[in-house]
Parts: structure tokens; C-alpha cells; sequence
């Protein structure tokens, strides 16, 4: 076995950049970055940052006289050899002879983890993710590289991944699906010595599916794809992998089958044997019903003897407390596509439909994935401090009459790969005042001790750095939305002049679910106009997500602060970005002064966004729900309300937290903002940004999240 791409044509001068643009090392290597972008004169940002697809179109002209140039040529094969030494170095865990991410190493694997996961936000240029939960698949997917732990990630490769979001004439978010050629992405198919697909079939009801299986490489780590775009198939198992989270329940369920029972056999097709199966969230729960009808045909054991045999090697993820964010199937879905599985799993349809099922307050018409998992899984956990008490309250009847206290849900507190999120500037500031290898340093509580000695001169032109260039970007993208809609231009020149460099600009971006209160600071809109009219003091809020396709009321949410948007007192003041991406999240965690952060307490089960932006030097502003109840210290950002430990109803609740919020912005945050010395220095402003950094950065990363799990849970 191997894997092949059609790659792109490049000069023999050049194949060394090749080999980088099929791992995706090169997104956080800023020498490679800078490459790509050199040689393309801006064509690299047009492409979504594809350095697959930029070789692709740029075409032979151009890069023979790119292979011409020896200074071009010299830094290819340096980036390449970079990247060589750097994923040959080993990390921690050396327990596999050859490593993922280098040669054909994963087919060689044997993984202490296989990662399952429904979407995985590795970068833009793969666009297989929708939000939070993706993009910290994609951290944990890079951080296992990074320390070197044996791992492997699976999930789909959608043809058209999440939608491209547009706003109409009367602010209502519009939903575009475009297809992306599988040629054109950083990825290799996996292919038998004569260059055949190798295939996994799953049987769907009366049929059967068959799904190839593609690589991409993160690093030192291989995430395995599986896709059913294959004329073989049927036209409608076509599209199983059309688009993620789908709306049509019925394929909804057949994505999770694909996931779940595909990617164990992908695995073992490939003969790649992991010793844990960590389920991120429920969607991928089948993989427990399939190593069960496995292990019962190899051993001969009844259904509960498998269960109990396999429950060891389980671990499963709980993401959300909201109960809408737990899978269910109806039951007539799950008869039609598991009724003829029942005699190799040697259940019947009672039995088999108990499994997902609680044993109190479930209904008798769904099945539910959640329930499944925890059932199968000896490892369960949550992913914050406060999360992991809301699950085991929320799933102590999976436990009949244990303690609430005794309920076997821990936690994992989430974190975020620090590397990739954090700008130049402030990534150039880290190098010279603590350490040139601070990002394989992470979690050296006293390498963050040093920022303390770092000037307020270098901190603040590193912030202002990376603010002016979020404006920048802010502006771009400000103007194509704008023009796309036909705005006269005194709209468009008054919209986009009015975003200033050197005003406090406070940052809001994440799903837009009702829940998550993007609304809270539209609660006192006379002060709120107060407070960004002030020519001496100037804030602007940038925002930006998405509402699901089906969540109608995250929909009229987004229309309520695009509609303010365009209040005259608030134009060029409150600004609201179309199309949310990995790429827009990069410039606005980098940029920003301030995190925003308002769900309604204890529904956030975590949050990451803010973890990204305290990397940059930005300060948090959020209810105490999520991560912030670990990550806030009094010094290092603000806390809106009372948290989850109130016992308001929802609406007081709301009407408090937005009285807190607006009395924390005019009273605290504003003037510490503008409180400037004699050197013209934020001094007391910029001591917060070291508290915040000091403080959260060294916990709050994936490096030690990883660590955890395979510590706690991988077994390593």
C-alpha cells in the first residue's frame, strides 16, 4: 500500500516545496508561509492559502522562472530539510519505529489512539469543519504530533464541506455549497502498489457502500478520510459525504454509520491496530457496535461479554450540555439500517434499541448516540472543570442510584495548539524575550514567568502590530461584502474609513446559537452608543459566525446585530463579517484588545476562542461558564454576572449579565484601555496582558491536553 496524488507540475528545482505543500506542517512555519505567499504575489490569499491548488494555477511559465531564481531554489530545499529534521526529531513518545508524516510511515503505524471525529478544522484550506468542536479536533490532531504520541485522527472528506455564508438585502444569512475538487487539496489518496483505490464497503439497509480512504498529514500525525464520491456507488450514497451536518436526517445517519463502522474498517484494512478508540463527541458511537460484532465472531462471546472486553480501550468526549447537541435517531431510521445487523451483533430489537436509550427521561422513539457511547466507553469525560460536574448530573441516570459524586465523568479541560494561533508579532516577541523554541516550551510555567521582564514598548507595538493588521483585513473584507451587495459609495467609504488602528477593538466570533448570547451588549443601546461615539476614546466591535442551516433562531440572532450594524450611530463602529473561517478567526484572536464572551452559564461547555486571543495578548471579558471558570484570577481579564452558580430564570438572568457587561465596559475596561503614562504607555493595561499570559497560556494549550489523555486515557 501507498498513497498517490495528482500532484501538480513543479521544476525538479522545486520538488522540495512540494513535499511541504502535502503536510500541513507548513501552517505554522512562517518561513514556508512567506514562501508560498512570495512567490505568488498575492494569488496565495486568493486560494484560501492552498499552497496545492497556488502551484496548480500558477502554471509552468511562472514557476520555471521561480526554478530560475536561485535564491527561490536555496529556501525551498532549506524549508524542506527544516521540516525533515523537525519531524524526525522525535518528542516524547517514541514507541512506533516509523513516524506519521514522514514517507508512507502511517500505513506502519501502531497507534496508542485513533481519533474519531465528524469535522476536523486543521486550516481553511481543508475545509471539513464547522467551529469550535472541529478546530479542536484539528489542535489535538497537531499536538500529538508535535509531542510525537503514536495517533491517528478518521473523519469524512465532504465534497462540499460547511457552507459559504452570505448575508441577503434584508440581513438574513444565506447558505451557499460549493463543491471542492479533491485534487486541488493538500491530501494523497491511499492506493494499492498498482495504483488501485483501496476501498472500505459498509452495507447501508439493502445495499452496500463503498468509500475511499484519503491521508492528509498534520505534522507527524495521519488523518485517515473516507469519502463516497465514487461512480461505483449509487447516485444518492454519492452524496453521503456531500456536506457536513446535513440537514436530512436520514443522511445525517448514514455520515455517522460511514464514520463510526467505515472508519474501524478503514483501519483495519490499512492493518493499523490502535490500543484506544477516542470518540470526540457521539457521532462516530457506531464504531463501538462494530468491534463488538467483530470480537463476538473472533472469540465467540455474547454481546455483554464484547461490551465489557472492549469498554477498556473506549473514550469518549462529551462537548455540549445543551440537550439539541446530543445526536438521536428515530427509531424507524435506526430498524431500517441496523434491523439486518441484529443477528451479528446477537441482539434483538429491544435489546438493540436500549442501547440508546436512557434509562430515565429518554424517549422511546430516538436513539441517542451520547448514550451509546457511554455505555461502550470506561473513559468518559468533559472538557472543563465545570463541564465535567454538569455531565455527571446531566447523565447520572446512565448510573442507576450511584451519587451523583460517584458518577465516572471526569474532565479534560480543552486547550488550543498556542503555535498556530498566534501572530508574528507577538510569536517574534516570544522568540526574543523568552525563548527561540517557546512553542515547544508551552507548558514551562517558568519560560511565561519571563514575560514580566518584557518592555511595555515591545508589548504594545507588538499588539498594535497585530491590530492594525486585523483592520486591514477587516477593511478587505468589509468593502467585497459591501460591494456585493450594491452599497452606494458614501456607505461604503463611511463603513469602511471609520475602523481605526489605534481604537480599542473588541472581538466576538463563534456559532451563532441562541445560547451563546451575541445580543447581551444590544441590551443598553443608548450607552452603547455613548460609548463608541467617543472621539478620544474610540471602540469598535468586529463580529462574525455562523447560524446552522436549521437553527432559525440563531438566524434572527445574526439579523439583530447585523441590523444594529447599520444604525448610523453605530456604522464603522460595529462591524459584522460574512463567511467566518479558520483564516478570519486567525486575524481576529491575533488582533483584538478584548474577547467577548456571553453564553448563558452553565451551557458553554468549554469555549476555545478566547484561549486563542490570551496567546496574543488579548484580555477576556466573559460570564463565568466554560473555561473561564478555571482561566479567570482576578487580574487577568473580567467576569460578567454571577456565573452558573445563580438560580435567576433565564430572563433576569440575561437582563443582569447585560447590566454587568455594559457597567464593565464604560466603568473598567474603556478607561484602562485609554489610561496612558508620561511615555504614552497602556502601562496598568498591558500588566493585565501578563497576567493573562502568564497565567493561562502555560495550562490552556493542547500540548498538555494531549499530554492528559494519553496520561489519564490513551494508556501511554
Amino acid at each position: 500500500m501507498k498513497t498517490y496524488c495528482h500532484a501538480p507540475w513543479v521544476p525538479e528545482a522545486l520538488l522540495p516545496i512540494l513535499d511541504v505543500a502535502y503536510n500541513f506542517w507548513w501552517t505554522t512555519d512562517r518561513q514556508a508561509r512567506w514562501f508560498f505567499d512570495r512567490i505568488s504575489n498575492g494569488l496565495f490569499d486568493q486560494v484560501d492559502g492552498n499552497p496545492v491548488k497556488l502551484l496548480r494555477l500558477m502554471g509552468e511559465t511562472a514557476l520555471r522562472e521561480i526554478a530560475a531564481n536561485p535564491e527561490f531554489v536555496r529556501n525551498a530545499l532549506e524549508i524542506r530539510e527544516r521540516m525533515r529534521a523537525e519531524l524526525e526529531a522525535g518528542g516524547r513518545f517514541t514507541l512506533h519505529p516509523t513516524r506519521a508524516g514522514v514517507g508512507e510511515g502511517f500505513l506502519e503505524l501502531a497507534p496508542r489512539a485513533a481519533y474519531f471525529s465528524a469535522e476536523f478544522g486543521i486550516h481553511e484550506s481543508l475545509p471539513i469543519y464547522s467551529g469550535g468542536l472541529g478546530v479542536l479536533a484539528g489542535d489535538h490532531v497537531r499536538s500529538a504530533g508535535d509531542i510525537d504520541l503514536p495517533f491517528v485522527g478518521v473523519g469524512l472528506l465532504y465534497r462540499q464541506g460547511y457552507f459559504h455564508q452570505s448575508f441577503s438585502l434584508d440581513n438574513w444569512q444565506q447558505e451557499d455549497f460549493r463543491p471542492h475538487g479533491f485534487h486541488d487539496l493538500p491530501i494523497k489518496l491511499v492506493v494499492e502498489d498498482d495504483g488501485t483505490p483501496i476501498t472500505v464497503a459498509v452495507n447501508l439497509g439493502d445495499r452496500e457502500v463503498r468509500a475511499r480512504i484519503w491521508v492528509a498529514q498534520v505534522g507527524r500525525s495521519s488523518l485517515l478520510l473516507l469519502d463516497t464520491y465514487r461512480r461505483s456507488n449509487w447516485r444518492e450514497d454519492r452524496e453521503i459525504t456531500a456536506r457536513l451536518y446535513d440537514a436530512d436526517r436520514e443522511r445525517r445517519l448514514l455520515q455517522e454509520i460511514l464514520l463510526g463502522i467505515g472508519g474501524v474498517r478503514a483501519l483495519t484494512r490499512l492493518g493499523v491496530a490502535p490500543h484506544r478508540f477516542h470518540m470526540n463527541e457521539g457521532h462516530s458511537a457506531f464504531l463501538v457496535l462494530e468491534r463488538a460484532a467483530d470480537l463476538r465472531k473472533q472469540r465467540d462471546l455474547s454481546f455483554e461479554e464484547a461490551r465489557a472486553a472492549l469498554a477498556p480501550s473506549h473514550v469518549f468526549t462529551t462537548h455540549t450540555p445543551v440537550p439539541a447537541g446530543h445526536e438521536r435517531f428515530d427509531v424507524s431510521l435506526m430498524d431500517r439500517y441496523f434491523g439486518g445487523q441484529l443477528e451479528r451483533l446477537g441482539l434483538d430489537r429491544d435489546a438493540f434499541l436500549a442501547l440508546g436509550r436512557k434509562p430515565e427521561g429518554g424517549s422511546d422513539h430516538e436513539f441517542e448516540m451520547t448514550a451509546l457511547a457511554i455505555r461502550f466507553s470506561e473513559s468518559i469525560n468533559g472538557v472543563s472543570e465545570l463541564h465535567g460536574a454538569v455531565a455527571r448530573e446531566q447523565w447520572r441516570s446512565m448510573w442507576p442510584g450511584r451519587p451523583v459524586d460517584q458518577v465516572p465523568i471526569g474532565h479534560v479541560t480543552n486547550g488550543v495548539h498556542a503555535a498556530g494561533w498566534t501572530g508574528g508579532a507577538m510569536d517574534s516577541l516570544f522568540a526574543r524575550h523568552l525563548a527561540p523554541d517557546w512553542a515547544r516550551r508551552v507548558c514551562d510555567r517558568e519560560l511565561w514567568e519571563r514575560i514580566e521582564a518584557v518592555p511595555d514598548r515591545d508589548l504594545w507595538d507588538a499588539r498594535n502590530l497585530q491590530r492594525a493588521h486585523l483592520v486591514d483585513v477587516a477593511r478587505r473584507a468589509a468593502q467585497a461584502q459591501l460591494i456585493a451587495r450594491n452599497v452606494d459609495r458614501d456607505t461604503l467609504v463611511k463603513k469602511i474609513s471609520r475602523l481605526d488602528p489605534d481604537a480599542l477593538t473588541i472581538g466576538f466570533a463563534r456559532r451563532f446559537a441562541t445560547y451563546k448570547r451575541a445580543d447581551l451588549f444590544m441590551r443598553h443601546v443608548e450607552r452603547l452608543a455613548a460609548l463608541v461615539s467617543d472621539s478620544r476614546r474610540p471602540v469598535q466591535f468586529i463580529f462574525a459566525g455562523k447560524a446552522h442551516p436549521a437553527d432559525e433562531g440563531g438566524k434572527k440572532l445574526l439579523q439583530r446585530v447585523i441590523e444594529l450594524s447599520l444604525d448610523d450611530r453605530f456604522v464603522g463602529r460595529i462591524l459584522v463579517l460574512e463567511d467566518y473561517d479558520m483564516g478570519l478567526a486567525r486575524a481576529l484572536v491575533q488582533g483584538c484588545d478584548v474577547w467577548l464572551n456571553t453564553p448563558r452559564p452553565p451551557k458553554e461547555a468549554s469555549g476555545t476562542s478566547g484561549m486563542k486571543a490570551c496567546c496574543n495578548g488579548a484580555l477576556t471579558v466573559s460570564t463565568r461558564d466554560g473555561w473561564w471558570v478555571e482561566g479567570f484570577d482576578g487580574r487577568n481579564g473580567w467576569q460578567i454576572g454571577q456565573g452558573h452558580d445563580s438560580e435567576l430564570d433565564e430572563h433576569t438572568l440575561d437582563e443582569q449579565d447585560a447590566d454587568s457587561l455594559i457597567e464593565i465596559l464604560e466603568r473598567e475596561v474603556v478607561p484602562l484601555f485609554f489610561e496612558r503614562g508620561p511615555d504614552g504607555m497602556p502601562s496598568p493595561w498591558l500588566a493585565r496582558v501578563r497576567a493573562s499570559i502568564r497565567g493561562i497560556v502555560p495550562f490552556f494549550n493542547t500540548t498538555r491536553m494531549v499530554r492528559e489523555y494519553a496520561d489519564r486515557y490513551y494508556g501511554v
